[in-house]
């Protein structure tokens, strides 16, 4: 398959699946979840999909909820006739997001002690 027509079908797909699970979801542990990136097989036949959240939940409780949920974000899929197979969903948690706010403390701290070092 195609490199530009796989990237095409993954942003495709990001798109539905944020929107369905801003807009079609019910259940309380996915309402702040969103997909930050999707990662489609050379066959299309896998589909890796990475999420953040925010809020109280567990990464556990989110990514629990979203397993729980993959048959009906699959039917999304199907009903938007953008594939003939739907690839099988995979689930994972971002780490980026996570990271960078890490990194952002880091840094905050060290040039609120540059400051205090500056004041003396």
């Amino acid at each position: 398959m195609p490199k530009i027509r796989i990237q095409r079908l993954e942003k495709e797909l990001l798109k539905l699946i944020n929107n369905v699970l801003a807009f079609k979801m019910r259940n309380k542990n996915l309402s702040w979840v969103t997909i930050t990136n999707i990662r489609l097989s050379n066959d299309m036949s896998y589909a890796k999909i990475y999420f953040s959240f925010l809020g109280d939940n567990s990464k556990e409780k989110v990514l629990n909820s979203l397993q729980k949920s993959a048959g009906f974000i699959k039917n999304e899929i199907a009903k938007a006739k953008m594939m003939r197979v739907i690839p099988e969903l995979i689930f994972y948690y971002d780490e980026l997001e996570e990271n960078a706010r890490k990194l952002d403390k880091i840094f905050e701290k060290i040039n609120s002690e540059k400051d205090g070092n500056n004041e003396s």
